[in-house]
């Protein structure tokens, strides 16, 4: 009941028009209650009395209770649908929202896929609990409570009999819930599950048809889609059990009536229209127990979608100090890592990834990292702006700790150019303006200028309007990237983080990023993480990283004229015919 307390909440923009469709439901109902007692002095007022005259009556009755029944019908409609559209669409943006304030560690440890189905196939699901559950449920109530007082009026014997199959109905009912709960949840899963795969799929279709690998992905597919078969199986199997049962249990109800009815009728003690009229409303008694069965099934959908939504909207979202310091009008850029260290948690183990780094970047200094492959570089710059929390230690900017700034102003003063450029499906011009949205045209086509992007954006066909495609795919690695130091120019922060922002592009492209680099750099604290040791010899100061601690750290020159680590590296990237050379 705590999802639908929580869901409760959200309806209530909507109060009105949820007010509107069940009170129209509940009207429209209680109107369906009249035909079978119209039906009854058809029978024994009009055709055994051979009362001509109120035939008319009984006629008109009819007619207008079908056509008030179809325009309230019509009204519940209309307003149950604007309840339901208004709610996936709130519900929809909260969970995007939250999303957008998660910490990276939550989008690393789930598939994207499995991400996807909460916020587009969840939300639809737990919205039904609302369109259809809730107006079912009423329809239902209103329709069991009302047929069955009109039965105990009209023979209170018959109504008692009709209740014997009623505590095994109830039985199986709560039986079929317990049971399909846990099958609900694991199908929804199993969605997810087929979500993401189909997500991976698509993105890495390139990958797939280089390898030729198309029968092993359509294997996991297939793979992934019978296990969401089976958990559908496995529901439908409970309901095919169960169902006919309540349906047996119902109709026997209705014997039972039929055979004690039939026999007052001979007896005289019950007219054939009241055994009829009997009859139909035992009916409409029994359909809604149906009916609060499928709400049932409609519930446990919902509960099992509700629990996967609101464990997305429960995480807790980035750390943020409720009252951060006033910063400068602006950030010259001093940077000083204090003995941090830092532990990764991957599932239950935990791994310690950075101990007891500490150095110091002056405003204005070029700080390389260099390493082999997971020592820890990327990780020390990921948490410059907070991506991560440490563990222990800090982290200052110009004597300030980063725990103390808002998260927005921290890194809205930090900007990055990685390794893998990632645009955004639209125009070249949006995704520049992406760095700074409020920048003009003529400030978009400088910072491009700078980036040594403005000359192939203008060979595009649409110029700076051309839709780059999702991901950017319709453009060249090294376009991307220039396109990406552009979005950084126009952002102009005086703190830059480059995560080997010219390892993936020719040399031609090398060229123009490292020129569109180096301008971007100027009067600006600039953290790089180096492949190519050529592209950080100016660099202020170089600090070599060995299993998440700082082993060495200098200049270029310093470093080379002693036996170090990083004059080891140095000589196995460019020692060319005994020669020192770059590349």
């Amino acid at each position: 009941m705590k999802i639908f307390r929580r869901l409760l909440s959200y309806l209530e923009p909507y109060r009105i028009f949820l007010i509107v469709s069940l009170g129209a439901a509940t009207i429209s109902t209680l109107v369906a209650l009249g035909p079978p007692y119209l039906v009854k002095l058809l029978i024994d007022q009009v055709l055994i009395q051979k009362n001509l005259p109120l035939l008319n009556y009984i006629i008109l009755g009819l007619i207008a209770l079908y056509l008030l029944h179809s325009g309230l019908t019509t009204l519940r409609i209309i307003y149950v649908n604007k309840v339901q559209q208004g709610l996936i669409f709130d519900l929809r943006n909260e969970v995007h929202h939250h999303l957008q304030r998660l910490s990276l560690s939550y989008f690393e440890k789930r598939q994207s896929g499995r991400i996807t189905s909460r916020v587009i196939n969840d939300v639809e699901t737990l919205q039904a609990i609302v369109s259809s559950g809730a107006v079912i449920f009423t329809i239902a109530l209103v329709t069991l409570l009302g047929s069955l007082i009109i039965l105990m009026r009209l023979n209170l014997k018959l109504t008692l009999l009709a209740m014997i199959p009623m505590p095994a109905i109830t039985f199986l009912v709560v039986m079929f819930s317990k049971k399909a709960h846990r099958r609900y949840r694991q199908m929804r899963r199993r969605l997810a599950d087929i979500n993401a795969i189909l997500q991976e799929n698509i993105l890495g279709i390139q990958v797939t048809k280089s390898f030729r690998r198309e029968k092993l992905r359509e294997e996991k597919f297939i793979h992934k889609g019978e296990g969401y078969y089976q958990a559908n199986m496995s529901v439908i199997r409970i309901w095919s059990v169960f169902f006919p049962l309540i349906m047996f249990a119902s109709a026997l109800g209705t014997v039972i009536v039929l055979y004690y009815g039939g026999r007052e009728v001979i007896a005289g003690n019950l007219s054939i229209g009241g055994l009829v009229a009997f009859v139909s409303y035992l009916g409409l008694f029994y359909a809604p127990i149906n009916q609060l069965n499928e709400v049932n099934n409609i519930f446990q959908h919902g509960r099992a979608a509700g629990e996967r939504i609101f464990e997305v909207v429960d995480t807790i979202p980035e750390k943020e100090k409720k009252k951060a310091i006033i910063p400068p009008s602006f950030l010259k850029g001093k940077v000083e890592f204090d003995k941090v260290s830092f532990t990764y948690e991957k599932g239950k183990k935990q791994k310690e990834v950075l101990h007891q780094v500490s150095f110091t970047a002056n405003p204005g200094d070029l700080i390389a990292f260099v390493g082999a492959s997971g020592s820890g570089k990327s990780t020390i710059v990921s948490l410059l702006p907070r991506f991560y929390e440490i563990n222990s230690g800090s982290i200052r900017i110009d004597g300030y700790n980063v725990k103390d700034f808002k998260l927005g102003y921290l890194r809205e003063n930090i900007g990055m150019v990685l390794q893998e450029p990632f645009l955004f499906d639209g125009t070249v011009i949006q995704n520049i303006l992406f760095g700074r949205p409020g920048a003009s045209k003529e400030e978009v086509v400088k910072a491009a200028k700078i980036a040594n992007a403005h000359n192939f954006i203008r060979q595009l066909p649409e110029d700076y309007e051309t839709e780059v495609g999702e991901r950017g795919v319709k453009l060249s690695v090294g376009e991307k990237q220039r396109i990406t130091i552009a979005r950084v120019m126009l952002k102009n922060p005086p703190i830059l983080i480059l995560d080997e922002a010219t390892s993936s592009v020719d040399s031609e492209a090398e060229i123009l990023i490292q020129e569109a680099l180096e301008y971007l750099m100027k009067g600006k604290t600039s953290f790089v993480i180096a492949h190519r040791l050529s592209t950080i010899r100016n660099a202020t100061r170089i600090l070599v990283v060995l299993e998440g601690k700082i082993v060495e750290e200098g200049t270029h020159q310093e470093l080379l004229e002693k036996e170090s680590v990083y004059s080891h590296f140095y000589q196995m990237q460019f020692k060319e015919n005994g020669k020192i050379i770059a590349t």
